[in-house]
């Protein structure tokens, strides 16, 4: 094979991936902010016209969806934005609460400076930010922050899946409600830790699981009062 053919076969095939790739991080973005919400049928027809591909990068971003189990697929339905429990809801959030608790008890002591100035920033955009989703991404990446400073990669993998999920509830199914002094509570969390305050860092946990239990409790609700999140919806 002549070596033209060779590159010629490497820009289809990198292409393609590229295709693949961009329909894969942009339907997995639309599902975990809601734009895409539970229950949405994904049409590989209409995905492929919109994004101006063919059928065959439509179905590998499918494939890569349905792993992470974010979508089903079958031969009679096609692909739908899959719907999640209200037990895996719960358990989504307490173990995410858990892994978050475990990263503040192996940082004890021990915060890169440069973490330190990252997370002050964080703090004072927590200051100064009213609206509730951006609040909870001002908070999401707190806590992404201290559980990426662990350098622990098992616990890196598990929380990155688990705030996934957990975008997606917030976003689709009910969204968190945080106090006015909850970046507060954040900047004293981080004072602790680098105290090795454990009595300090202890309550900010206790308080932080006691507000999960509470959001839980909500989410427990709202299954009840509608019989779980229905967005019926199609692309």
């Amino acid at each position: 094979m002549a070596d033209s053919q060779i590159m010629a076969l490497r820009t289809i095939r990198t292409e393609k991936k590229q295709a693949s790739d961009t329909l894969y991080h942009t339907i997995r973005e639309g599902i975990a902010i809601g734009l895409l919400p539970m229950g949405t049928r994904l049409r590989e027809e209409e995905l492929a016209e919109v994004f101006d591909v063919s059928r065959t990068p439509v179905r590998e971003a499918m494939k890569k969806l349905e792993i992470e189990r974010l979508v089903e697929s079958n031969s009679a339905s096609g692909s739908i934005v899959r719907q999640l429990t209200v037990d895996e809801c719960l358990d989504t959030l307490e173990v995410l609460e858990l892994l978050r608790s475990a990263a503040c008890n192996m940082l004890m002591g021990r915060i890169p400076r440069a973490l330190l100035m990252v997370l002050e920033q964080n703090t004072r955009k927590g200051d100064s930010i009213t609206e509730s989703s951006q609040q909870y991404e001002n908070n999401a990446e707190f806590h992404e922050l201290l559980v990426k400073a662990t350098g622990n990669s098992v616990l890196i993998k598990l929380s990155e899946q688990l705030a996934l999920t957990e975008r997606i509830i917030n976003n689709t199914v009910l969204p968190v409600d945080y106090s006015a002094n909850y970046a507060d509570r954040h900047r004293t969390l981080v004072k602790a830790i680098v105290g090795n305050d454990k009595e300090t860092v202890q309550q900010e946990l206790d308080h932080s699981r006691q507000k999960a239990e509470e959001y839980m409790r909500r989410i427990v609700e709202a299954f009840l009062d509608i019989g779980g999140p229905q967005f019926p919806n199609q692309i």
